[in-house]
């Protein structure tokens, strides 16, 4: 499984392969899914994390990932209310005039 969270930013890709192992991990993953011919399911993000609202409804529409105020980068998909917040999120926020 992929997560849905804790992504890194490289130019316009999104990824968690910095992890060592990651690259051989998800290479061997995803053969076997392919050789299955099923399809991958994503790991649940374990915190909801602030973002700024200008087009989020879009981007949650079209699976498009944003980055949080903590510095993530993910697809806002969930239901924020089941999450725990990011207490680096809360601080930011904050921190920012009213």
């Amino acid at each position: 499984m992929s997560p849905e969270q804790g992504w890194d930013r490289y130019k316009n890709t999104f990824t968690n392969i910095a992890d060592p192992g990651a690259w051989t991990k998800r290479i061997t993953e995803l053969e076997a899914l392919t050789a299955d011919q099923e399809l991958a399911e994503s790991e649940p993000g374990q915190q909801s994390h602030y973002t700024h609202r200008l087009h989020l409804a879009g981007r949650t529409i079209e699976g498009r990932a944003v980055r949080a105020l903590c510095g993530v980068f993910f697809v806002p998909t969930q239901d924020h209310a089941a999450r725990q917040p990011c207490p680096d999120c809360q601080a930011r926020f904050s921190e920012l005039p009213a």
